[in-house]
């Protein structure tokens, strides 16, 4: 067993007047925003810190704040916090909004309008951008002027696909809306600050927004004087395998643990890389210790979609999944979880425990790592240290960020007409780098074929083209959500879901009801995946799952070769070379809506 040392950060200056003394990054995070000089503030503070302090004080200046957060669990959190604290804040989204068309939009502006302080994700205002809407004034735009500051929080949270869409969010609230903007993250990415001003430009010298950091930075010292304890002592045990594999262990832990634990909120939690495994342990739990069921509770990817009854937190355990890396604030003093498969998702989940006592915490990986640790005390920083070794690093790929990002800006100048010059000034750069006007040509010229020279091919890549565009209007990508119906304990639940993510991953039983397509999880002795293949509209044979980048760019490069032979060869040459970078940036499983899905036994479902 190695146990981990607790965590100080320093404590701000004494005001001399008998107040509470706040950490130094709260203090810096305020002088900042007093000071006004910065576009841009990076805040940088370790799980449990008070970051969130931070969003209180813009609060408090009575200015109105967007605060996007990446999960609706998160935002639900949040909420309940600042309702506690005496705020009047309100939450959006899509289930707030009932109108339909352009009465839709109108709806949205008025709610932005008579709320100071909203909790959303960013998804709503990717898809202003995207269109999405049905706003034919175009001014919606416009809505999010009223704020005067807008804070993504979580921002690690995102990879490339979302990041190059929040990047031209923020180059419009700079440039269009004259918002201060706050980035904040426990487990912060250096390359995003480098995206964010490499390709964002503001003002009309098109300067990259100005950037100040602020960071919470532990002390080496424990001074309680001069530090805020933000971490206690964790006691860390060391299990090769996935926490199923050792069922009778953990439920021999959890039964000793519980003797003295009362209810109210979870001070138990186990966090599973996948929602099936999670389903399946709490299954067990029902089967074979029902003592252990009765106190506990399930709340993943499945639960958080649930139609009817959420879940009840008052219970002392609580099976999650990474739906709990970020946001979950209980008192856990016993973790079990899985490595997750990066070091930011470890650093998030290791950070649920030890917030305001001791913790232990058992910590199950897919290699034997017990060795690498020493017998007796280790610091923080050295623990996380050598767990960077063991978990794999997320490295983004700024190509791929800055490809997707002048996509995005070319499509939504695309999508405005009274719109369009005021987006290319927000878009504009000085630099010699793929810009959105390469897109826009990459558009113009597929649009104006000749067509004398039209064919099946080229009709097959425009279709293509088009399935691009439309999963590029949103923040996340596509998605086909259907109604699951899954075993929860005792219990038969139903959720929405991602109809592929259920198909590959969860043997399932499949109805057809007036509703579309109802999936019902059965027992199976196979892991998956699931999945053998899925059928494009424009591709004629069915494509292996999942589909790959280049086994994607392996089918449509020579149907593009095709299609373009009408083009001259500069044209087709200029074409083929975009179209391969586009390849290369996205991500098909995300991006491409299947008509059909073969399942491993050949059975066909219409998912459309």
């Amino acid at each position: 067993m190695t146990t981990v040392d607790e965590v100080y950060i320093p404590l701000g200056p004494d005001s001399g007047d008998g107040s509470q003394r706040i950490r130094q990054f709260q203090q810096d995070f305020i002088e900042c925003i007093q000071e006004g000089n910065a576009d841009v503030i990076h805040l940088v503070a370790p799980t449990g810190a008070g970051k969130t302090s931070c969003f209180e004080y813009l609060l408090k200046e009575e200015e109105k704040v967007l605060l996007l957060y990446p999960t609706n669990a998160l935002i639900a959190s949040q909420m309940e916090r600042f309702r506690k604290r005496g705020y009047s804040a309100a939450t959006l989204s899509s289930k707030d909004l009932r109108l339909k068309g352009s009465e839709r939009s109108n709806e949205l502006w008025g709610f932005i309008a008579r709320h100071d302080i909203i909790l959303t994700n960013p998804d709503i205002f990717q898809a202003v951008i995207g269109r999405m809407y049905h706003n034919p004034e175009e001014n919606l735009l416009d809505a999010f002027r009223q704020f005067s500051y807008v804070v993504y929080d979580e921002f690690h949270t995102y990879q490339e696909f979302e990041l190059s869409g929040i990047l031209m969010q923020i180059a419009l609230f700079q440039n269009g809306c004259y918002n201060r903007v706050v980035l904040s993250s426990a487990t912060p990415k250096d390359e995003i600050i480098t995206l964010l001003q490499n390709l964002v430009r503001i003002g009309e010298e098109r300067l990259p927004p100005s950037v100040a950091e602020v960071r919470a930075r532990p002390m080496k010292n424990d001074d309680p004087v001069e530090g805020s304890k933000i971490r206690y002592k964790t006691d860390v045990s060391f299990y090769q395998g996935k926490i199923l594999d050792h069922f009778t262990e953990v439920v021999q832990v959890l039964q000793s643990a519980l003797k003295g634990v009362r209810g109210g909120e979870p001070s138990i939690l186990l966090i599973f890389d996948s929602v099936r495994d999670s389903n399946q342990f709490f299954r067990r739990l029902y089967q074979e210790c029902p003592e252990v069921y009765a106190l506990s509770e399930k709340d993943n990817g499945y639960d958080t979609n649930q139609i009817g009854e959420k879940p009840n937190l008052t219970k002392p355990i609580l099976i999650s999944t990474n739906k709990s890396e970020v946001g979950l604030d209980y008192p856990i003093s016993l973790l079990f979880m899985e490595e997750g498969y990066t070091i930011d998702s470890f650093v998030q989940r290791f950070g649920r425990a030890a917030r305001r006592e001791p913790a232990e915490c058992y910590l199950f990986t897919r290699k034997g790592i017990e060795h690498l640790f020493p017998q007796g005390v280790i610091s923080y920083p050295e623990f996380i240290e050598t767990m960077k070794g063991i978990s794999a690093d997320y490295s983004l790929n700024a190509d791929k960020v800055k490809n997707l990002f002048t996509f995005r800006q070319a499509l939504a100048i695309d999508q405005y007409n009274r719109r369009e010059e005021d987006l290319e000034g927000y878009f504009s750069s000085p630099d010699d780098g793929p810009r959105y006007t390469i897109w826009k040509a990459f558009f113009r010229l597929l649009d104006k074929r000749n067509p004398a020279l039209a064919n099946r091919d080229m009709d097959r890549l425009m279709y293509f083209i088009d399935d691009i565009k439309k999963a590029c209007q949103s923040l996340r990508g596509r998605a086909l959500r259907g109604n699951v119906r899954y075993v929860r304990g005792h219990e038969i639940r139903q959720t929405v879901y991602d109809l592929l993510s259920v198909l590959n991953r969860t043997p399932v039983e499949i109805r057809e009801t007036s509703e579309g397509i109802e999936l019902e999880e059965i027992s199976s002795d196979i892991d998956g995946p699931f999945v053998q293949a899925i059928i494009l509209p424009y591709i004629p044979e069915p494509v292996e799952y999942p589909l790959h980048g280049e086994a994607l760019k392996a089918i449509i490069m020579p149907l593009a070769s095709q299609a373009l032979q009408g083009y001259s060869l500069g044209q087709k040459k200029f074409l083929i070379r975009y179209l391969g970078d586009l390849l290369y940036s996205i991500d098909p499983s995300r991006m491409l809506a299947p008509e059909e899905v073969i399942l491993w036994d050949n059975q066909v479902i219409k998912v459309q």
